[in-house]
């Protein structure tokens, strides 16, 4: 028999989704979350860059700073947001006052403290939430999520909202065992079926290298599409720049590092969102904030 308590939430799920249902069609928003299997590979500082090269190439940015116990892109790109989601919750700040603009009209979503329980949101809340972007819908087209190291809650919530996701590597020996750990739960968990792969502080031989044998793991028992996106070298204009709080790529456009991300933006921009999602930032928000079943 069916758990009255899983009835109860999948009727409460249906109710949200009926609440805030797109009425009209808009243009195909692009969901990329940005994840790694462990922390310190230079996650937030791809997200970052990214986007603002993204922006520099037309595109209407929002980045989600997802990593809400460490939450730290504001400080890559060197500005300093005044509210967050917590404020917003509250009623103290309106969404777009939560937003916070970066270098080449990026906008911001900051996470900081007061709000490391975003998963346990009440259904209220959720609707509050989604209400107060409603009256940003329409105003992206892509939308990086700097999700938090590791396959934790938080990840699933976020990534599992994405289309797609960009999975961060590194040379390091426990790399590989950590890349496949994300892969299996965000694939099985979050319904995550493609990643694009970017090695970083790595030599081009480095990251193909661990690309390889971790498809030749995935490829056996996931059912997960995987591609090689490239790598990004080591380079000691990354934390000159994160020292002065800029973004590598507007401080050292010229760096080798800087070109390899150049690259990264024009292969993602190019590649066709996997599927169109009308409904724009809207729906993205009904997805991230769908009710999430209890466990059996």
């Amino acid at each position: 028999m069916t758990d009255p308590r899983e009835r109860d939430a999948a009727d409460q799920a249906q109710g949200l989704r009926d609440r805030i249902a797109p009425r009209d069609a808009a243009p195909p928003l692009r969901v990329i979350a940005v994840t790694s299997g462990k922390g310190g590979v230079g996650k937030t500082h791809i997200s970052a860059n990214l986007a603002v090269l993204a922006a520099r190439a037309g595109r209407r940015v929002l980045l989600v700073d997802a990593d809400l116990g460490l939450a730290n892109a504001d400080i890559v790109l060197g500005i300093c947001p005044t509210h967050h989601l917590g404020h917003l919750l509250e009623g103290a700040a309106s969404a777009e006052q939560v937003l916070t603009q970066g270098p080449r009209g990026v906008r911001v979503l900051g996470a900081s403290s007061g709000i490391q329980s975003l998963t346990r949101l009440t259904h209220a809340q959720k609707l509050t939430l989604v209400s107060a972007f409603e009256a940003l819908d329409r105003r992206f087209d892509l939308v990086l999520v700097d999700c938090g190291a590791g396959i934790g809650d938080n990840v699933l919530f976020f990534a599992g909202a994405a289309q797609e996701a960009l999975l961060v590597v590194s040379p390091e020996p426990t790399s590989l065992s950590d890349a496949y750990a994300t892969v299996k739960v965000l694939s099985q968990q979050a319904g995550v079926t493609r990643f694009g792969v970017v090695a970083n502080q790595a030599a081009d031989f480095q990251g193909r290298d661990v690309f390889r044998r971790l498809t030749q793991v995935t490829g056996r028992f996931l059912d997960a599409r995987l591609a090689y996106l490239g790598a990004i070298p080591r380079d000691e204009d990354l934390p000159r720049a994160g020292r002065v709080q800029q973004p590598l790529v507007e401080l050292y456009p010229r760096a080798p590092a800087s070109r390899a991300l150049q690259g990264l933006c024009d292969a993602i921009l190019a590649a066709p969102p996997p599927s169109s999602l009308p409904g724009g930032v809207k729906l993205f928000w009904q997805q991230l904030l769908r009710e999430r079943q209890p466990a059996a």
